[in-house]
């Protein structure tokens, strides 16, 4: 939390890029999202718990952008739904809604008190409808500068928290299913590849490179391969370099996974 309090956080500047674009033929929007940690306990020794934090992300489902994907749970603002969740939280009267993160985040000034507020609503929002995370089983442990997503106009506001409990989820039609990453995971070198995408010719022509390239990780989740990449990727890079004093490894060349990117990568698949 310290940590997080501490770190750069650039809110107010992005929201105002937001409101100067919206006159523009391509309006940029923002959403947030939440980075949940949670304590996976292997086994109890002494009363004492063992186990290790691993990082929960949603594998994107094919009716939707982005499908295959890796990415926390978030999503788009819902102006008047996110503006009550601020005002709740604003006011303090729910247990949850306390404590230290909240405190620093409140030192950093009353407005941008006021957008973590309503960025931290929207993400517990979008993550109940997403897997049934309640928003009471979320410690909130502070904000992350932003990460402009330029394939889809967005600006990504994340603010991390630790689920407290396990839960029983339910997702939505846009999930496919849970990846639990730990977070050690993160800080092996043989972790880490370069992901080279075959581009389709419909894609192409909007002007999407072949192959499309980026560092990514690679984790073995019962046997199959899930490759984090892009936005959620660089955005779990930054936490992990705020709270952890070690550097983190890069892919160096010598590994790359090749495959095809699905044309309807950018529009989603309703009818599957």
């Amino acid at each position: 939390m310290e940590a997080l309090a501490q770190a750069p956080l650039d809110y107010l500047e992005q929201l105002e890029f937001i409101r100067k674009q919206r006159s523009s033929l391509t309006p940029w929007e923002g959403a947030g999202v939440l980075l949940p940690l949670y304590f996976s306990e292997e086994e109890k020794r002494d009363s004492e718990r063992w186990g290790q934090y691993v990082v929960l992300l949603n594998k994107r489902s094919k009716r939707v952008q982005q499908a295959g994907d890796l990415c926390a749970p978030g999503g788009g603002i819902h102006p008047v739904l996110d503006r009550i969740s601020q005002q709740v939280l604003q006011v303090g009267l729910l247990p949850w809604a306390r404590g230290l993160a909240f405190d620093r985040a409140r030192q950093r000034g009353k407005t941008v008190y006021k957008k973590i507020l309503f960025f931290l609503g929207n993400a517990l929002r979008e993550s109940w409808e997403e897997i049934r995370l309640s928003p009471f089983n979320v410690e909130f442990l502070g904000p992350l500068e932003s990460y402009r997503l330029q394939s889809r106009r967005w600006i990504i506001f994340p603010v991390v928290g630790r689920v407290k409990r396990a839960w029983q989820n339910k997702l939505s039609p846009e999930v496919d299913k849970i990846i639990a990453i730990p977070l050690p995971t993160f800080f092996l070198p043989e972790s880490y590849a370069f992901y080279s995408l075959e581009v389709p010719r419909e894609l192409i022509v909007q002007g999407i490179p072949s192959p499309w390239e980026f560092p990514c990780l690679v984790y073995n989740a019962d046997g199959e391969e899930e490759i984090l990449w892009g936005a959620t990727y660089m955005i779990l890079r930054a936490f992990l370099r705020i709270v952890f004093d070690q550097p983190l490894p890069s892919p160096d060349g010598r590994r790359v996974i090749h495959r095809p990117l699905i044309s309807t990568y950018l529009s989603g698949d309703e009818e599957t």
